[in-house]
């Protein structure tokens, strides 16, 4: 959509710092995995993007293109372009046969079990009228609304590491008389080139977590976005405080 706006306006970003951990579980099993491998083997990690980023994990042999780490012992070969996803994540293990595998969490990522980070009153606007289920056009239902704001902290802009909602873009929520469901949201840039796709997955998004049938996603350009509309976390997260 556009670029880091930490840096829309500033020199080209540095390389991200490595800040990376291993749980001990997660070390063990990592540090099993690597048995029996040829020298110089370490355990790759990178992050396929879109609008749900999820990192991906697996032995291989070092690359030019690699930034080798070294955590708890266990070698890492770090995709650089992964770097700024992979920031203050934690590498887990699970071994309940019901969730069995590694799982990588984050600020940068999202994650099913990983706690969201609290909202502010940044993070979303309020719906149009106060507040009273079932009521009247335009009013809110604060328990949805939460529920599909939790949905949306699981979509990330496709080219900034960071949730919609921490970045500002759902303007706020609306309700009509038969009980359908408008998000109001907007895009960091009018030229973003995956505006069909992103509303798209809001919808559906939005749809599974409420029950709502009837969902849509009205993209508008008053106010327009900028950092400001962030919430405490992402403005933390981009520097900015």
């Amino acid at each position: 959509m556009s670029p880091d706006p930490a840096h829309r306006n500033g020199p080209a970003p540095e390389t991200p710092p490595v800040r990376l951990r291993l749980t001990p579980e997660a070390r063990a099993a990592l540090t099993a995995a690597l048995v029996g491998r040829p020298p110089g083997s370490g355990v790759r990690l990178w992050v396929e993007r879109g609008m749900r980023p999820h990192a991906q994990m697996m032995i291989d042999h070092p690359s030019v293109r690699d930034v080798p780490v070294t955590v708890d012992s266990v070698p890492l070969l770090l995709d650089e372009s992964s770097l700024k996803f992979l920031l203050d994540a934690e590498v887990r293990y699970h071994s309940d046969p019901a969730r069995a595998g590694f799982e990588v969490v984050g600020p940068f990522l999202p994650s099913a079990t990983a706690p969201a980070p609290p909202a502010t009153s940044a993070a979303l606007a309020p719906s149009t009228a106060a507040s009273a289920p079932g009521s009247s056009p335009g009013s809110a239902r604060p328990e949805i609304e939460q529920k599909v704001q939790d949905a949306l902290r699981n979509i990330y802009d496709p080219e900034i590491p960071m949730n919609i909602i921490d970045l500002g873009l759902i303007y706020g929520m609306d309700w009509d008389a038969s009980g359908g469901l408008t998000i109001r949201m907007t895009m960091t840039s009018a030229g973003c080139p995956v505006i069909d796709a992103l509303t798209q997955e809001v919808a559906a998004a939005a749809r599974n977590a409420s029950g709502v049938e009837k969902v849509q996603v009205e993209v508008v350009w008053e106010p327009p976005w900028g950092p400001e509309r962030m919430t405490d976390f992402a403005r933390r997260q981009f520097g900015y405080d």
